[in-house]
């Protein structure tokens, strides 16, 4: 198998991580983990979501962190946008980088935001033009792409994934996240799906953005690997899910999969000591609810700093 020699990781812990927790994480606490998420290095983070729907209530405070966030040369900070009306609040605040997620499961969709895929690509272009005036950079997210949990679906056809990101392309997104949000996709099926959509697609960029529901997370990013993705995302402590999968539980542990990529000699830029600290900062604030990381567990009564230097690069 063969690897890349680097990856970057978008941090996603104040966006997914935060969305499902019980509580409303206070802007002071999601602005503090981000500064532990820049030191440790991290490129990317993930800051929020623009979003009217109920689903995503605990969201609503996601403007008055981009008010407040003294942004570092450097790092890109994104916020998730389904509908046009989103993707409008997050001119107000200083967000520069949208990502549009759109589901290949029409019940997934329907059940988060009232609209079929089909009805919310028909929005797409009222978010180009919103962000396209205001000089904002634009991603994609398709959630779902491997296999739905829902009634009368199972794998997604590969006709609906190429529709999506046809319509994405006219968006003039070229980057696109596979957004695996019921942790469903094996490693085989993540790696035949990427292969042939990299075939399909060469011009496209691709992230993957897996759940760890059904402890396939890190089998599945490293089927990505193999096949050439080298953008990942992930949540502090593992902490996330969606709100409207029964029983999706977070994303990939960063701590994880830091861990792991570290161990097999792939770069990411990021501290490991430093984002064993953001985790545990996490950890603490929800009180360990919701929480799924290995290397949390198994180092929690050491100090980072005696954690084998091995993976410490």
């Amino acid at each position: 198998m063969r690897f890349p020699e680097r990856v970057r990781i978008c941090e996603d812990v104040t966006r997914d991580g935060f969305q499902s927790t019980e509580k409303v994480v206070s802007v002071e606490d999601k602005l503090r983990i981000i500064r532990m998420v820049e030191e440790a290095g991290v490129p990317c983070i993930e800051v929020g979501a623009f979003s009217s729907y109920e689903s995503m209530k605990k969201m609503r405070n996601t403007g008055e962190v981009f008010r407040r966030l003294r942004q570092k040369e450097g790092v890109q900070y994104r916020a998730l946008v389904f509908a046009p009306d989103g993707a409008e609040e997050a001119t107000s605040c200083g967000c520069r980088n949208l990502k549009i997620n759109i589901s290949a499961s029409d019940q997934h969709h329907r059940s988060g935001t009232g609209f079929s895929t089909s009805e919310a690509m028909a929005n797409f272009g009222r978010i180009r033009d919103i962000a396209k005036h205001h000089g904002m950079e634009m991603s994609g997210s398709i959630s779902l792409p491997f296999r739905s949990p829902f009634p009368g679906e199972d794998r997604i056809p590969m006709e609906k994934l190429t529709s999506i990101i046809r319509g994405f392309l006219e968006m003039e997104i070229t980057e696109i996240s596979l957004s695996d949000a019921a942790g469903l996709g094996d490693p085989k099926l993540i790696y035949d799906r990427v292969t042939e959509l990299k075939d399909i697609f060469p011009q496209v960029s691709w992230m993957l953005h897996m759940h760890n529901t059904h402890g396939m997370g890190l089998a599945g990013v490293t089927a990505a690997l193999a096949a050439g993705i080298v953008k990942f995302d992930a949540s502090l402590a593992g902490l996330g899910g969606c709100p409207y999968i029964p029983g999706a539980t977070g994303n990939v542990a960063t701590e994880d999969l830091v861990f792991m990529l570290h161990g097999m000699g792939i770069q990411t830029g990021i501290d490991f000591e430093k984002i064993i600290l953001a985790g545990r900062y996490v950890e603490a604030l929800v009180e360990g609810k919701g929480t799924d990381s290995y290397i949390q567990r198994i180092t929690r009564s050491q100090p980072p700093q005696d954690i084998s230097p091995r993976y410490r690069r």
